[in-house]
């Protein structure tokens, strides 16, 4: 067995899944031989063979690479910021946080959609009471404070609006969307740290070469019987 770190491991993971689709195309393990296109079938058959064999080596070397981060990631822990759990949990995180960004979007266009209804509704009020004094007093508008200030007591006491916000979402949003901002900030730096840092152990020995794809001869010349 030898010690490599995960950033190791993912940078050979790379390797291998480019060696193995290569590897894939240039295999041969079938031909036609004929008179003309003579196939030496103990050659192809050890030629298939180490082909085989040496897929598999890479399949096996990839696996066990990928278990090995795999099994790290559930317990190696990182924290970015607040948050706080495992690699795995991390990378899980910045996925799933999308629903906490549609939560925020949500909170902010209600929030200002219902703060311009408020708004409105209020101006409203002021244009009927407006319009309501210049009815009961004409001219005295401006010479009757007393009455003015009762029927604008009683106006609005009757046409009251409110804008109710029982979870004071400025202070959710403000707060989220601070939660947000500093997880994706640094969640990928804490989880490159933690890559460099974290030792796997995996099966000694270089990845596998790809084998250069098996070329049948080409076809000589024959004598006509």
């Amino acid at each position: 067995m030898q010690s490599i770190s995960i950033t190791q491991g993912l940078a050979e993971l790379k390797l291998l899944d480019k060696r193995l689709n290569n590897h894939l195309d240039n295999m041969s393990w079938v031909t036609v031989s004929t008179l003309k296109k003579p196939v030496d079938a103990e050659k192809l058959k050890g030629r298939a063979l180490a082909e085989y064999q040496s897929y598999l080596d890479l399949v096996k070397r990839r696996d066990s690479i990928k278990r090995a981060i795999v099994l790290s990631n559930a317990s190696t822990r990182v924290k970015v910021g607040p948050w706080e759990g495992t690699v795995a949990e991390a990378i899980e995180h910045k996925s799933s946080i999308q629903y906490e960004r549609r939560l925020l979007e949500s909170m902010k266009s209600q929030l200002q959609d219902k703060r311009r209804e408020y708004e409105a509704e209020n101006s409203s009020v002021d244009t009927r009471l407006e319009r309501l004094l210049q009815s009961e007093l004409g001219k005295d508008v401006k010479t009757n404070p007393e009455t003015i200030t009762a029927l604008t007591n009683s106006f609005r006491a009757n046409n009251k609006v409110d804008l109710l916000d029982p979870l004071d979402l400025a202070a959710k949003i403000a707060e989220l969307a601070h939660q947000i901002e500093e997880f994706e900030t640094n969640v990928d730096w804490a989880l490159s740290e933690a890559n460099g840092r974290t030792m796997i152990q995996v099966p000694a020995g270089p990845v596998a070469m790809v084998v250069p794809r098996w070329e049948p001869p080409r076809e000589t010349a024959r004598a006509e019987w």
